[in-house]
Formats: C-alpha cells, sequence, structure tokens
C-alpha cells in the first residue's frame, strides 16, 4: 500500500514538474509584431547593368520584413534578358537583396525558347547568372522530354546540367 501511494505521488510531482518546464519555456518565447512589415500589391524590380535590363521581376504581392535584407514574393515572374530570354514563375519567392539571389518555389515552371522546365523549387545566382535546383526536374521541348534530379543551368555559357537519375525520351 506504501508502495502505491508513493507512486502516485511520485507520478503527481513528475507531471507538475514538466508541466512547470513547458510553461516557463512558452513564457520564452520571442514572437515578432506583424506591425513591422511593409507589403505592397503588383510589385516590378528591374535590374540593370548600365543602361542594359539584365533581368525584371514582377510578383502579385510582395513584403518586406524589418530588418531583413530579403522580400517575400508571392506569384511571381522573373524575366532573364538574355538570348534567348528565359522566364520563371512560381507560387512563391524569397528575393535577398544584397546576394543578389532568389529562391523560387511551389510549382516552378522555366521556360527557354521551345523548352519547358518543371520542379519544386529552384535559385537563381544573380551575380553568377546560374540557375540551380536540388529538386526532381522534368525538361520537355518539341523533340525530348528529360527527367533527372539536380539542375545546374549556366545562363551566359547556355549550359545545362541535371545531377542524377538521369532519363530522356527524343522524338522524331
Amino acid at each position: 500500500m506504501k508502495r502505491r501511494s508513493l507512486l502516485v505521488l511520485s507520478i503527481i510531482i513528475l507531471a507538475l514538474a514538466i508541466t512547470i518546464i513547458l510553461s516557463y519555456k512558452e513564457q520564452g518565447v520571442n514572437m515578432q509584431t506583424l506591425y513591422r512589415t511593409s507589403s505592397m500589391q503588383g510589385v516590378h524590380l528591374t535590374h540593370k547593368d548600365g543602361d542594359k535590363i539584365k533581368w525584371e521581376l514582377t510578383a502579385e504581392s510582395a513584403t518586406f520584413p524589418e530588418g531583413k535584407k530579403e522580400i517575400l514574393l508571392n506569384n511571381l515572374t522573373m524575366k532573364i534578358h538574355h538570348n534567348p530570354n528565359i522566364i520563371i514563375t512560381g507560387g512563391k519567392g524569397n528575393y535577398n537583396i544584397e546576394g543578389s539571389s532568389l529562391i523560387v518555389s511551389k510549382s516552378v515552371e522555366t521556360t527557354i525558347k521551345d523548352s519547358r522546365l518543371t520542379t519544386d523549387s529552384l535559385t537563381w545566382h544573380g551575380e553568377e547568372e546560374v540557375v540551380t535546383s536540388g529538386d526532381k526536374v522534368r525538361l520537355t521541348g518539341k523533340k525530348f522530354s528529360i527527367e533527372g534530379k539536380g539542375l545546374t543551368v549556366m545562363v551566359r555559357d547556355q549550359t545545362a546540367r541535371i545531377s542524377s537519375d538521369v532519363r530522356g525520351i527524343f522524338y522524331h
């Protein structure tokens, strides 16, 4: 009987200690207030090198978190002015102002001439003019379909490389 009473008392003390610890940690959470951000509807950014437009970025909406050098974008389109032009569309994006990089996610589609690339996410590295993805990719054109995992596109050199699990079908 004493053992049973001691066991019940131990369980109650343990439960009380766990409750105190969990409530103490919850009080220490630092919540960021939303009023310290700005947002815009209908955003259009243009990046120039001298008089030449390098790329244009449009989005349905954008949020500018205070104190951060980034822009959070919704329903975006990026047009990279190169021969041929590259158009990237996606549901969400995160543009890093200092690093000139753009991470695009949520059903990403890239169009180059008559070819279309689809993936879950990709990153545009603006300074190097490189597009990368670690996800599954699918590149389709009039006479081919190529699938694989991982992608690196060197825009200046007009080269693309799919890293692994590459499968392709070519049509006549």
